[in-house]
């Protein structure tokens, strides 16, 4: 009875008459539409909509009268953008938005706060947190997340931290607001305390990076590579070309990233050999930018001598190399130039980078399916996977013997 109260309410609020004197050809839709079955059931009286026979019971149609529906309805839109707009999409024209907003005001239409939550709470979503989108090593992981989430029926809710932004406080405010069922990290700092990553609540996987030695590893999982192993390897491998006087350029002195372990695997690697690995070898570009590769590249150049130089990403190594060109070094004839991460763009540099390759599509891959095993089985033991990099040969390295 409830149910085709409903209806019936909804009929008569859109034909404008009150329950005495509705007639069925005044309806905009038929009968038959809002009552599939046999005749009309018997409705109790109720307090009438506004009706315009009846001046003394003209006023606003009630809260709870009108529905989203509706609202569409009159717009002439669909639903879903009416659900758009309410929730600030950036996808929806200003004329559209301004339609909709005026028809809400129109109707004093009230969103119904708690269905939208109840909504949120049920849907099939995982959230996506980078910290630095603007890397192109980021991009194709990303790609592949939200691609392999849509064909497993989840939503991705994509997340861009700036870079002086903590990653798990802007995760926790989605957990809180979104309602996902697991996150993935991508980029970040790999120390944070036990108690501000309890409060994500939710599965998670470090995509790239892996947290400090004292958190847990039983309570989230990683997909990533060694970062102080191939830093390590690299330096063997310019090591073994004969270079003895190399240089390095990282993130920030004091940055708790994957630039710090792939910086002191290098200068490891350095002293065990016992090459020269002073200080002033290592210059710190602030962000992986070209224009802060190009910088700190121009401030090793003044301070130190040497014949190669190792960029902790692609991004840095191709603004160290126009700075290079800028002061007359010729590469790789003065100096050699190696990156890390293995970027398109470093393929079609003028000369070719050499660089360290991190297989990205297929962690990012993983990534998805260490969060989905953790959310279709309950209890799931949290995994920990690390991938091989591997040497990729560029114009921009040669042996010294």
């Amino acid at each position: 009875m409830e149910h085709f109260t409903k209806f019936w309410r909804r009929a008569c609020f859109l034909a404008e008459r009150c329950y005495d004197c509705i007639e069925p050809e005044t309806l905009p839709v038929k009968l038959s539409e809002v009552f599939p079955h046999k005749g009309i059931p018997f409705l109790p009286r109720s307090t009438p909509v506004a009706c315009s026979k009846h001046p003394f019971l003209q006023r606003r149609p009630r809260v709870d009268d009108i529905t989203i529906i509706d609202i569409a309805r009159f717009a002439g839109v669909s639903v879903s953008t009416v659900s758009r707009v309410l929730n600030n999409h950036p996808d929806v024209s200003r004329a559209t938005r301004d339609a909709v907003m005026a028809v809400i005001d129109q109707h004093a239409y009230i969103p119904n706060n708690s269905a939208r939550s109840l909504k949120r709470e049920s849907v099939r979503a995982v959230g996506l947190v980078v910290k630095g989108l603007s890397n192109p090593f980021f991009t194709p992981m990303v790609a592949v997340v939200q691609n392999e989430l849509d064909e497993n029926r989840y939503q991705a809710l994509l997340y861009q931290c700036d870079p002086n932004e903590d990653e798990v406080d802007a995760a926790i405010s989605m957990v809180k607001e979104k309602k996902p069922r697991g996150l993935i990290f991508l980029g970040g700092n790999f120390q944070h305390s036990r108690g501000k990553l309890a409060m994500l609540g939710v599965p998670y996987v470090m995509a790239t990076i892996t947290m400090h030695k004292d958190v847990d590893r039983e309570s989230f999982s990683s997909v990533t590579i060694d970062d102080y192993a191939e830093g390590y390897g690299v330096a063997r491998h310019v090591s073994a070309s004969g270079h003895t006087r190399v240089a390095a350029i990282g993130f920030a002195e004091e940055d708790k990233s994957i630039s710090s372990l792939r910086i002191g695997g290098f200068m490891q690697a350095l002293r065990d050999m016992g090459l020269p690995a002073e200080k002033n070898r290592v210059a710190f570009a602030g962000e992986s930018s070209l224009r802060a590769g190009y910088e700190a590249a121009k401030h090793l150049l003044g301070q130190t001598d040497f014949t190669c130089l190792f960029c902790v990403s692609d991004v840095i190594a191709l603004g160290a190399l126009r700075a290079l060109h800028d002061t007359g070094k010729a590469v790789p004839g003065d100096v050699s130039l190696v990156g890390f991460d293995g970027i398109e763009a470093g393929r079609y540099a003028i000369p070719s980078l050499a660089t360290v390759k991190q297989p990205g599509r297929e962690m990012a891959h993983e990534s998805v399916q260490v969060l989905l095993n953790c959310l279709r089985r309950k209890g799931a033991m949290h995994s920990h996977r690390v991938f091989p990099a591997v040497w990729q040969e560029g114009e921009s390295f040669r042996a010294m013997r």
